[in-house]
């Protein structure tokens, strides 16, 4: 009889990451139990399972049984709608954690980001480091991943936005360090991590650290446009955001989004990504790899 393929518990399943790992443990014939706020009402696909699932509210932990694995990459968002939002990541990963104990996973993983260390201010940075503590066993692993790269997320909005306006404004002088790693090469690091006897913590990311204005720059070289570079002052920016949040203006970047950029720190990453085996592409191969479609100014 052919062996039977593990089952893979995505929670976030339907977003920007999340997406890309149904995908590819779909095609490597995995079952893959994909956990979303809204299932489908109706689905062609044989091995993903749809389950409803929201980090603010309970939910039937069956959907672990018979699981192999969890990958956590569900989280909300600090803003108006979610302002208890660090208790909420962190109860609903408790919740994850203590199903995937209940029905006693191999291996859990963590995505979180280089947004959380020590030194956070954030929302954002408070809560995934707070999280990383409930995935501290010897089977559990924390990815610390950089910025990432693919088809949508930041790379699409900001894209979207050069080719509209033109003018890109730089905080500070965008000079915070940056580091990234290419969605495809996220799935690949996961997938080598699940099977082998790795845990703890890794930080997934380029060697390389950029700043802010070159990983625009290489945005717009990408897309074939020319833009304007506007240096804003911190303290400036940081006013306006307040001002918009008490108008209740909608933006799609907040006070919160603006303090981790402020609190960027950079870190080696050659040693995480020799033990685990993979290697990153660097920004401008990423970004070639992407669909962004050039653009020619008229």
């Amino acid at each position: 009889m052919p062996k039977k393929l593990p089952t893979m518990v995505i929670s976030g399943a339907s977003g920007f990451l999340g997406a890309q790992l149904v995908d590819y443990f779909e095609a490597q014939g995995w079952q893959v139990v994909a956990l979303v706020r809204t299932p489908p009402k109706y689905s062609k696909r044989k091995l993903v399972h749809y389950v409803a699932f929201d980090l603010a509210q309970p939910f039937d932990d069956t959907c672990f049984k018979g699981a192999d694995y969890l990958v956590h990459a569900a989280y909300v968002k600090s803003d108006r709608r979610h302002p208890d939002a660090l208790a909420i990541n962190v109860d609903g990963a408790q919740r994850l954690i203590t199903a995937s104990r209940k029905y006693k996973l191999k291996k859990n993983i963590f995505i979180s980001s280089m947004s959380a260390h020590g030194e956070a201010v954030s929302t954002y940075g408070k809560q995934k480091l707070a999280v990383e503590k409930l995935f501290a066993t010897k089977r559990d692993v924390v990815l610390r991943s950089g910025l990432i790269l693919g088809n949508g997320g930041i790379v699409n909005q900001m894209a979207a936005f050069m080719r509209s306006k033109h003018v890109v404004p730089l905080i500070d002088g965008g000079k915070q360090p940056l580091q990234v790693i290419a969605v495809y090469n996220l799935v690949e690091v996961i997938a080598a991590v699940l099977p082998s006897r790795l845990s703890g913590k890794f930080t997934t990311a380029t060697p390389q650290v950029y700043t802010y204005k070159e990983f625009y720059q290489a945005i717009a070289r990408q897309l074939g446009v020319r833009v304007i570079f506007v240096p804003v002052p911190f303290g400036l920016l940081l006013a306006l955001l307040r001002i918009a949040s008490t108008l209740h203006l909608p933006l799609s970047v907040n006070e919160d989004n603006l303090w981790g950029l402020k609190k960027l720190r950079a870190a080696d990453t050659t040693a995480d990504l020799r033990c685990i085996g993979v290697h990153v592409d660097s920004l401008e191969t990423a970004l070639r790899k992407t669909s962004i479609q050039k653009h020619t100014d008229r």
